[in-house]
C-alpha cells in the first residue's frame, strides 16, 4: 500500500506552484490548515496561493497571511497555470464552491483532511479520520519535509487545534496532542491571542444575533435536545452577516441536561442552513448524512429547504427519534 504522506512529500518537493484551498463558510481550522500550508510551501522555496470561495471571517483575520488569501475571481483573473491543488479540511471537493473548477487544471490534486466521510478525491488523500484537526496533519507533513516551524506556521495550525478540539473540549484529547501544542507555542504561536480571537472577538451585531437566538432557546427534556432559529429578518434588523452567528449553536449544550444542540439560520427564502452540535457520546453525523450533509461525530450541519414549521418539525423529530435510541 502507497504511504499518502509520503506522496504528498513527494509533489510538495517536485512541483513548483501551488493553490491551497478549504471548504467554504471558513473555519478555524480549515483557513489556519491553509495559510500554515502556505508558509510551509514558501519556506521548501515554492509559490503557493491561498484562493478561497468566500469572504474571510473578520475573527480570523488575525492570521497570518489572511491578507494575502484571493477570491475565486481574483485568482481566476490572473489566468495562470499551477500545479498542484491542495483541499485541506474538506470532505468532498463539491464544498470548495467554485474552485472546484481548479479540480480539472491541476497536474495533481492533494486531499488532505479529518471528516470520516471523505470522498478521497485527489490523486494522493492524506486523511486521518481520528484526527482531532486537520492542522495535525499540517504539523506532520512538516515534521516529514524537515521543515521546522516558526511563529507563522505555528499560529495557523495551532488555530485549527483550538477551533476543532473546541478550546481542548470536544475532541478525544491525550497527552501527545498537548506535547504538539507545546511546541506550537514554543516555536511562537500565542495561544491567548488564538483562544480570544476564535471564542470571543465579535461585533456588537453579532452579540445583539445572539441575544435573538438565545431568546428563542427550546429545550426537550425528554430527549435532551436543545434548538434555536434566526430568520433572514433578524440578520436585516440586527445588520449583521452570517458568519456573525459562529458559535451560536454551542450555547444550547451550556445546558447541563442537554445532549444534542440544533441551529436553524435561514440562508434565503425557505432555506436554512443547520448545525449540530453533541456530547454524550451522541453522534449527529447520521443525521446530517440523511439529510444530505456531513462533518464529524460531534459537529455537523447540512442544508434543508421548506416553511420554517414543517422543516423545524421534520429535523426536531428525527433527531428526538435517533437520541432516544441511542439511549436504549
Amino acid at each position: 500500500m502507497r504511504d499518502e504522506k509520503k506522496e504528498i512529500c513527494r509533489i510538495f518537493s517536485e512541483a513548483s506552484y501551488f493553490v491551497v484551498t478549504s471548504h467554504q463558510n471558513i473555519d478555524g481550522d480549515g483557513l489556519g490548515s491553509a495559510l500554515a500550508l502556505y508558509f510551509l510551501l514558501w519556506r521548501m522555496g515554492k509559490r503557493a496561493r491561498v484562493v478561497y470561495d468566500g469572504r474571510v471571517p473578520y475573527f480570523y483575520r488575525f492570521l497570518p497571511g489572511s491578507a494575502q488569501v484571493l477570491s475565486f475571481e481574483e485568482f481566476s483573473a490572473e489566468k495562470e497555470p499551477f500545479e498542484v491543488l491542495v483541499v485541506v479540511d474538506c470532505s468532498n471537493p463539491a464544498r470548495v464552491g467554485r474552485v472546484e473548477d481548479f479540480l480539472k487544471e491541476a497536474r495533481y490534486v492533494v486531499n488532505i483532511d479529518h471528516h470520516p466521510d471523505n470522498a478521497f478525491f485527489g490523486h494522493a488523500n492524506f486523511v486521518v479520520p481520528g484526527s482531532p484537526a486537520s492542522a495535525l496533519l499540517v504539523y506532520e507533513l512538516a515534521r516529514e519535509l524537515h521543515i521546522s516551524l516558526d511563529a507563522d506556521i505555528a499560529t495557523g495550525i495551532l488555530t485549527g487545534v483550538v477551533t476543532d478540539t473546541g478550546g481542548f473540549q470536544f475532541a478525544e484529547l491525550n497527552q501527545n496532542l498537548f506535547t504538539v501544542v507545546g511546541e506550537l507555542v514554543a516555536s511562537g504561536a500565542s495561544l491567548s491571542t488564538i483562544m480570544y480571537h476564535v471564542f470571543r472577538f465579535r461585533r456588537l451585531e453579532a452579540l445583539k444575533l445572539l441575544s435573538r437566538a438565545l431568546h428563542r432557546l427550546t429545550f426537550d427534556p425528554v430527549c435532551g435536545c436543545a434548538s434555536m432559529y434566526l430568520t433572514q429578518e433578524d440578520f436585516r434588523e440586527c445588520g449583521a452577516q452570517e458568519e456573525d452567528t459562529e458559535g451560536v449553536v454551542d450555547y444550547g449544550l451550556y445546558i447541563p441536561e442537554a445532549r444534542v444542540s440544533v441551529f436553524f439560520k435561514e440562508i434565503a427564502p425557505n432555506t436554512y442552513k443547520v448545525s449540530l452540535r453533541s456530547r454524550d457520546g451522541f453522534d449527529v453525523l447520521p443525521v446530517a448524512h440523511y439529510f444530505g450533509g456531513g462533518g464529524h461525530q460531534r459537529a455537523a450541519g447540512f442544508k434543508i429547504t421548506g416553511s420554517f414549521p414543517s422543516v423545524y418539525r421534520e429535523v426536531l423529530d428525527f433527531l428526538r427519534t435517533m437520541v432516544l435510541k441511542s439511549s436504549k
